[in-house]
């Protein structure tokens, strides 16, 4: 018995190593509006099922759709794809040879999915750590705040963010899962070098973890005084989830 729970806590601290700097590629996609549930179709025919069977073969961790929901410009739609990778070494982006479909079928799907696309963005990004839904469906709304710290502050960031932060959130209701990854695409020192993902069960929860105004004591001041002084929130991006797969 007691060699069973000691290989299951080996088991289970192993997957949290794994798990810590995993890669996640963030692949934004923007349509036009009236192009949007066009793209959706050709994911949920072809690309997801093509996710789902390297997730199955061990290949891929997991896949998301999500669409950005506080973009100004209503003429177009942002999507946010996110793929949770084993490693870089084995990162597949759906792009790999299949069984599923044949290979002139998916050169049609492609080609389609081409001609709808505007605009597209790669950002490379590691899982430092957090509570987020990675092996689990995700929940429905996600709320990604950018950060651009100073070079020499980021090790005292990460360790502010998960040290002092984490177990905050934890113990916050309205909270189903959060993240920090650090953006590894390289870039230049005045551009965003982490991003923080709270996410929510709904957009109502997300509105009324924005507005609740709480008595910090004066250690979480403290907290966020410091945090201040070691990072700046340069965007804040609101998504809905369209579809997933683990």
């Amino acid at each position: 018995m007691k060699k069973t729970i000691l290989l299951l806590f080996l088991f289970t601290v192993s997957l949290a190593l794994a798990q810590q700097n995993m890669p996640v590629v963030m692949h934004y996609i923007t349509v036009k509006s009236s192009d949007a549930e066009k793209l959706i179709s050709l994911e949920k025919a072809y690309f997801s099922k093509i996710h789902k069977q390297n997730i199955d073969a061990g290949k891929k961790i997991g896949w998301d759709m999500w669409r950005l929901e506080n973009q100004e410009d209503i003429a177009h739609t942002t999507f946010l794809y996110i793929h949770l990778e084993p490693s870089l070494e084995t990162m597949d982006m759906g792009n790999n040879p299949t069984t599923l479909f044949s290979e002139s079928e998916l050169a049609r799907v492609r080609e389609q999915l081409s001609s709808l696309v505007v605009g597209s963005k790669v950002i490379m990004t590691s899982f430092k750590g957090g509570f987020a839904p990675i092996k689990e469906q995700p929940v429905n709304v996600v709320q990604l705040g950018y950060m651009d710290v100073d070079l020499l502050n980021f090790f005292e960031y990460e360790q502010m963010e998960l040290n002092n932060f984490m177990p905050a959130h934890k113990k916050n209701p309205l909270l189903r899962g959060w993240a920090l990854h650090s953006i590894d695409t390289p870039h230049a020192e005045d551009e965003d070098d982490y991003l923080v993902a709270n996410f929510f069960e709904s957009m109502n929860d997300m509105y009324k973890n924005s507005g609740v105004a709480t008595q910090l004591s004066k250690q979480e001041k403290a907290n966020y005084s410091n945090i201040l002084k070691l990072r700046k929130m340069t965007k804040v991006e609101v998504l809905s989830l369209v579809m997933a797969v683990r």
